[in-house]
């Protein structure tokens, strides 16, 4: 595990006119630390998987809803860029398993549609084609009162440095009221189950040597996300508003 070892502080005032700091931006000893070589410069070390999910059966013509995982390769304890089919069907199939657990949360007519899976970090440059597109079309299993679109459900990334944490969003599409408690939050029974699903995907993956990250511009870096997290407070991601309107009024 990676401990954090120097404070690092730094001030910036007045566009850059004053730029002081203290301690190092590299939260990790050299020991805890490795470097991808050439292909980590160029930023295609790391593997980004989004998940894609359609919601045109909520509403034709409806754009659809995106989340992500990041994911790092390591052959021999060093970062591998050589990436096999095997190597994404191992993470597919751990993805498959963790979607079978959440998508009894995720209404009916929303359906996860595709995995397309994208080099990530610094030095990649658009235009950054998916390098392999799986075809899921699987329908959530979730009943209940449809929620608007916004509503969503954070999957936290802990890394030993906080301002580095990752997060993706879980569209819900409809609220059970089995999984409701007062207050409009999740009860605790859900996020267990949602919880415990995420963690289930990581081990798995970590247990064939590709490890969840989270990718730092900041610290130019891929962090090794240590713990992940769930609460019951639900979310809005107002990218995910219905793009129109089928009814509207203006006044006077």
């Amino acid at each position: 595990m990676a401990v954090s070892l120097v404070a690092y502080t730094r001030l910036r005032m007045l566009w850059g006119t004053f730029d002081w700091q203290h301690g190092s931006d590299h939260p990790y000893a050299p020991a805890d630390t490795a470097s991808g070589g050439t292909d980590a410069v160029t930023g295609v070390a790391v593997r980004r998987v989004v998940l894609v999910f359609d919601r045109t059966g909520q509403i034709a013509g409806a754009d659809p809803a995106v989340m992500h995982f990041d994911f790092l390769n390591i052959t021999g304890g060093n970062p591998d860029d050589t990436w096999t089919a095997g190597d994404y069907t191992t993470i597919e199939t751990a993805l498959g398993a963790w979607w079978t657990t959440t998508k009894p949360y995720v209404q009916s007519n929303i359906k996860l549609d595709s995995y397309r899976w994208y080099p990530i970090g610094e030095g990649v440059s658009p235009p950054n084609p998916a390098e392999r597109v799986t075809t899921v079309a699987s329908a959530g299993t979730g009943s209940g009162t449809v929620a608007p679109p916004q509503v969503a459900c954070s999957l936290t990334f802990r890394t030993s440095v906080r301002r580095s944490w990752g997060r993706t969003y879980l569209p819900l599409g409809g609220l059970s009221a089995t999984n409701m408690a007062a207050g409009g939050q999740f009860t605790s029974s859900a996020v267990d189950v949602l919880a415990g699903a995420l963690n289930t995907l990581v081990t798995s993956c970590a247990s064939s040597d590709f490890y969840l990250v989270v990718t730092s511009k900041v610290l130019h870096a891929a962090l090794t996300v240590e713990k992940v997290e769930v609460d019951s407070n639900l979310d809005v991601i107002r990218r995910r508003r219905w793009k129109a309107s089928t009814y509207k009024k203006i006044l006077p």
